[in-house]
């Protein structure tokens, strides 16, 4: 799904913006506070209803303002006419329709308009918390696997059910939830696993590009003792869970990791190939989307700039270049597009958050 139109206001110091993107390459050029990170925040508002800088509504709509609206016309493929999503974040109120019809929750947003992120926090994803890593997952599983956030939705249930029993030192009934989540954990696990091998290939091609002399491989990690069932893990643990006042063990500690040529690539790799290795990361994911749904991504890039040094930024832009998905990228320094290289390009300029096409 690539954006054809882009309309929004009030999103920070953007009172308006009226953007006709490119279906392949767009940089959003502007020195630091301009509005660049701005418009690309109301792309991402308009996917998943939500600012990826901030989770609260008010501290991105614009001063003095009651609400945001971001409205968009979403290609699905050639051919095809586009559909319009409306989003509104208001203090205390969220509407979002899809084609004209009201949604009540962001999932069926999600699922229609996939957009991924890549910012400087996400060079953290192979460093930081397994939380980034199992959100990973869990988003590539939510859009490749149809049943994956009834059964996410059934654990998260089932384990706040049986946190609430452990907190009040009370195992009677326990066993009903150790069988909910057990059930619910199995097939979470399962798609994570299942996705993670669709997304091996892909993820080999793009490291290859990015780091060649580096065999790498992705495994992930259940988040129990895989010898034995969950069912059997959450019985044995009840001591400790009762004594602690939560659950050990279950797919809410799972994890992924990176092997370089055999070892966890955190403790091989320098810190600029781990950022190198978080983009094919990402890069790969939107690829495997993009395939598996038969149409074209919508990439966001924030301050590439940062992330990057002048080979790596040519390397990254010479494998976007290879790729058909629709692409925004920030940055500050005009000269990024001397290594673009591509005739499918469009250049925004903002100022004082004054979108205006180059």
């Amino acid at each position: 799904m690539t954006i054809a139109k882009l309309d929004a206001s009030n999103i920070r110091n953007i009172e308006t913006a009226s953007i006709e993107p490119s279906p392949r390459l767009n940089f959003i050029l502007g020195p630091n506070g301009s509005g660049k990170t701005s418009l690309l925040e109301a792309i991402h508002i308009l996917g998943r209803a939500r600012s990826f800088r901030s989770t609260q509504a008010g501290q991105v709509i614009r001063f003095q303002q009651d609400d945001l609206t971001v409205t968009g016309k979403v290609k699905a493929g050639d051919g095809l006419a586009p559909i319009t999503i409306g989003v509104r974040l208001g203090r205390r109120k969220r509407e979002i329709a899809l084609a004209g019809t009201r949604l009540q929750s962001s999932a069926e947003l999600i699922r229609a308009f996939p957009v991924l992120l890549i910012q400087p926090s996400s060079s953290a994803l192979l460093e930081g918390a397994p939380k980034a890593r199992r959100q990973f997952l869990d988003w590539g599983a939510f859009h490749l696997d149809a049943g994956f956030l009834d059964n996410w939705r059934g654990y998260a249930r089932a384990l706040s059910q049986r946190n609430a029993l452990l907190r009040s030192g009370i195992s009677r009934g326990i066993e009903i939830w150790n069988h909910e989540l057990s059930r619910y954990g199995i097939m979470v696990d399962c798609a994570r696993a299942s996705y993670a091998e669709r997304l091996r290939p892909y993820f080999h091609a793009a490291a290859g590009h990015f780091l060649e002399e580096v065999p790498f491989d992705l495994s992930t990690i259940a988040g129990w003792d895989t010898e034995k069932s969950l069912d059997e893990v959450l019985r044995a643990e009840i001591a400790q869970d009762l004594r602690d006042g939560y659950t050990h063990s279950g797919v809410h500690k799972g994890d992924f990791q990176v092997q370089a040529d055999g070892r966890p690539a955190k403790n091989y790799l320098s810190r600029g190939q781990m950022k190198l290795l978080v983009f094919a990361l990402l890069l790969a994911q939107s690829h495997l989307l993009e395939e598996s749904l038969d149409a074209k991504g919508c990439v966001l890039i924030d301050d590439l700039a940062s992330e990057l040094d002048s080979a790596n930024r040519s390397k990254l832009l010479g494998f976007l270049q290879q790729r058909q998905a629709q692409f925004f990228i920030t940055a500050t320094d005009p000269r990024l597009l001397e290594q673009s290289g591509s005739a499918e390009t469009t250049v925004f300029q903002v100022e004082n958050g004054r979108v205006a096409r180059v």
